[in-house]
């Protein structure tokens, strides 16, 4: 049995940022992951947020070098010529107004390479198989079914969709969230903006908000293209995940006209049900971060700065509680992280009944509730300087009442 420090399941976003955080505070880190990188996942879109969390982790200058498409802001569009651009720069003072378009195959595989430079050990195709919470002892299995056990410190749940510990502790728990199905694909040769919006996420509503597609821009050339909705709306058109994807794309006029010239570049992938929850985030020896712990909606692009977000602020407790110190982690991580995550489940619940959308297109929203809505799209959830955060509900109800 080998003992280490920290125990990192999944090299994913929260894991790696994590395991970079850890390193650098001197301690011993071993991260596994049931896959070998690179590796395709979806979540491509970062938000601002995220450079100041990669910023604060010492990894930002590997992202920045890698000729990753700049993202300024976000494009909302309808087929009814509704449509309003936000410029992520125009916040509420924050230091960072734009961040990047990632495959993150690539994404993904700079960070954790980053946080193995920094002194991380990584193994891939390696799943954990059991884990003894009393004892704090993983068990794991390589790809010739050798086993190995671990005793840690701490362990660290990264395993995102995996869902490795609440699977094993039966933490799962029903999410809030209607069941919905993403369906994607990749194309090339799209029709791009000309100005300073070229880069821009573009999100536009389908129909009555019936769905609703992302259009993400990369830097060469190819983007993605994915579409949600209720899966009664998907089971409606009787159709393939593929026959949808092309029948929404190229009937939805804004983007029939964007991807006039376009073909796949990959096959029609989707997710069903993709919406999570668990019964708590933390105990002695574990936490959950990212998708391990809640995964919401991909419509605000909230999932990479949630993983960054938790792996950053467990990271920094652990560190702590390992020198000696007294951490509230109930406190301090759950109803730390919780409070993001409501925030983002409110404007989630606001765009899907409409709210957030009548806000968003209007034309007589000032400049100050604008930049409230920008910081929060940006990432910046947990400012309590912005009352779009502190009364999320409220804001956007009033808001709307005004606006409406």
């Amino acid at each position: 049995m080998e003992l280490v420090d920290i125990f990192i399941i999944g090299a994913g976003p929260a894991g790696s940022i994590s395991a970079a955080k850890l390193v650098q505070e001197g301690f011993s880190v071993k991260v596994v992951d049931r896959l070998k990188f690179p590796r395709f996942v979806i979540g491509e879109s970062l938000l601002p947020r995220c450079n100041e969390l990669l910023d604060d982790a010492n990894m930002l200058e590997c992202i920045q070098k890698a000729d990753f498409q700049l993202k300024g802001g976000a494009i909302f569009e309808s087929e009814y010529d509704d449509y309003t651009a936000l410029d992520f720069s125009k916040n509420m003072g924050q230091k960072w107004g734009s961040s990047f378009q990632v495959k993150r195959e690539k994404f993904d595989k700079l960070l954790i390479d980053d946080a193995q430079t920094k002194g991380c050990d990584v193994e891939y195709e390696t799943e954990v198989i059991a884990y003894d919470e009393n004892e704090n002892i993983i068990t794991v299995k390589n790809l010739d079914g050798r086993e190995k056990r671990y005793k840690a410190k701490k362990v660290l749940d990264a395993s995102g969709y995996g869902r490795v510990l609440p699977r094993l502790l039966n933490l799962e728990a029903e999410s809030s969230l209607a069941l919905r199905r993403a369906v994607f694909a990749r194309v090339d040769n799209d029709v791009r903006p000309t100005d300073e919006t070229n880069g821009y996420i573009i999100i536009s509503v389908v129909g009555n908000n019936d769905a609703w597609m992302w259009n993400i821009p990369f830097s060469d050339g190819t983007t993605s293209v994915g579409i949600v909705c209720t899966e009664k709306y998907f089971n409606s058109f009787g159709m393939s995940d593929e026959e949808f994807w092309e029948h929404t794309v190229y009937a939805y006029p804004p983007t029939a006209k964007r991807y006039k010239n376009s073909k796949r570049t990959v096959d029609v992938g989707s997710i069903v049900g993709y919406s999570s929850a668990v019964t708590k985030l933390f105990a002695q020896n574990y936490i959950l971060t990212g998708n391990a712990s809640e995964f919401l909606d991909p419509v605000f692009s909230s999932g990479v700065t949630l993983a960054l977000e938790s792996g950053s602020k467990a990271a920094e407790l652990v560190a702590r509680e390992l020198k000696g110190e007294a951490v509230d982690y109930q406190v301090e991580y759950e109803d730390y992280m919780m409070m993001g995550i409501n925030v983002f489940r409110d404007y989630v619940d606001a765009w899907y009944d409409g709210t957030l959308q009548t806000i968003i297109f209007s034309d007589k929203a000032n400049a100050g509730i604008t930049k409230k809505i920008v910081s929060i799209l940006s990432g910046y959830v947990w400012d309590e300087k912005n009352s779009f955060v502190t009364s999320s509900r409220l804001a956007l109800k009033t808001t709307y009442e005004i606006l409406k």
